[in-house]
C-alpha cells in the first residue's frame, strides 16, 4: 500500500531538516521505504537513538546514507565511531546505532531507513566513495520531489529510483575488494579534502599525497570525477559555502573567511561564476535549490 508523507519532529531540528516520514511504507521492486530525510545539519545537531527517534526500530530494516557534503560521526551501540565525509555512501542496522552528530561546520546527508522485500546481500558498515556525486544529488532531489506526490504512481516511481541507487552503492562496495592501488589512494584524498574544506590545498600537495606526478593527478581527477583537483576542490568549497550562507547565522564575509578564501572579492567572484549569483543573494532572498 502506499503511504502518506506526513511532517514529524522526529529528530533535533536543523535549519535545512526534512523529514518525509511515511504512515505507511511505499513498496517498490526491491525495497519498502520506512523513512527518507535530507538534512543539513550545522554544528548543533546530535541524535541519540531510541530517545530521538519516534517511530519504533524494525529488526529487519536497513539504514542507507549518502553524504551530500561535510561531515558526520556516527556511534555504534559497541563504541566504534564511523566517519563520514563528503560523496560517500553506507548501510548500516539501525538496532546497532546509539547516535550521530555534524562533525564540522556541516552535514549534508540523505538518511533512508527500508526493509527489502526480496533477498539482498547488503554490505554492512562499509563506506563507498561515490565518484559522481552531482548525478546523485540531481536524482534524490527528484525523489524528494516524487515521494511527496498525492499520485501513487510517483510514489513508486521515487522508490523505484532509490531501490536502483542502493543496487548502485552495493555493487560499488562489491567491487572495492577489486580496486587498484591508485583509486584507493584517489578516494583516501577526496575524503582528506572533504573532511576539512577550510584547507587550501595546491595541487602538488594533492600530488605528494597520491605520490604521483601532477600531470598524472589532473588525468585520473579527469577520469573519475570530470574535473581537475582544482576544479574539485573548489567546486566543495563553493557548495559548502553556498549551504553556510543559508545558515542565517552566517554572513558572506564571515563565510569567506571560515573556509580560508584570500577574501571576499575572491570569494563572491569564484562564488558567482559557479552558482550564476551573487553570495550576497543568499541573505537577500534566497534562491531556488541546486
Amino acid at each position: 500500500m502506499n503511504g502518506k508523507t506526513v511532517f514529524l519532529d522526529v529528530k533535533n531540528e536543523t535549519t535545512y531538516n526534512i523529514p518525509l516520514v511515511l504512515d505507511e511504507s511505499v513498496i517498490s521492486s526491491g525495497i519498502a521505504l520506512i523513512s527518507l530525510w535530507h538534512t543539513r545539519a550545522d554544528d548543533r545537531y546530535h541524535v541519540i537513538w531510541p530517545r530521538d527517534k519516534k517511530k519504533p526500530l524494525i529488526a529487519n530494516s536497513w539504514v542507507a546514507i549518502y553524504t551530500v557534503q561535510g561531515g558526520g560521526k556516527i556511534i555504534l551501540k559497541e563504541g566504534s565511531v564511523i566517519t563520514l565525509n563528503g560523496n560517500c555512501a553506507i548501510f548500516l542496522k539501525p538496532t546497532e546505532i546509539a547516535s550521530y552528530y555534524c562533525d564540522g561546520l556541516l552535514w549534508e546527508q540523505y538518511w533512508m531507513e527500508f526493509v527489502p522485500t526480496g533477498f539482498m546481500e547488503i554490505p554492512l558498515s562499509q563506506p563507498v566513495v561515490i565518484y559522481n556525486g552531482a548525478q546523485f544529488n540531481q536524482e534524490l532531489k527528484q525523489v524528494e520531489q516524487l515521494i511527496q506526490s498525492a499520485l501513487p504512481v510517483e510514489n513508486n516511481l521515487a522508490v523505484a529510483s532509490l531501490t536502483r541507487m542502493i543496487y548502485q552503492w552495493i555493487c560499488l562496495i562489491a567491487r572495492n575488494g577489486t580496486r587498484e592501488r591508485r583509486l584507493i589512494r584517489l578516494e583516501s584524498l577526496l575524503s582528506a579534502l572533504h573532511a576539512d574544506l577550510r584547507k587550501r590545498w595546491t595541487v602538488r600537495e594533492m600530488a605528494q599525497w597520491m605520490q604521483c606526478s601532477e600531470q598524472y593527478l589532473r588525468r585520473l581527477f579527469l577520469r573519475h570525477t570530470g574535473k581537475t583537483p582544482k576544479e574539485y576542490h573548489l567546486d566543495a568549497r563553493l557548495t559548502l559555502a553556498q549551504s553556510l550562507l543559508r545558515q542565517e547565522r552566517h554572513g558572506v564575509s564571515q563565510v569567506a573567511d571560515m573556509l580560508n578564501f584570500f577574501d571576499t572579492f575572491h570569494f563572491s567572484k569564484a562564488f558567482k561564476q559557479k552558482f550564476g549569483y551573487a553570495p550576497t543573494a543568499l541573505k537577500a532572498s534566497s534562491p531556488p535549490e541546486g
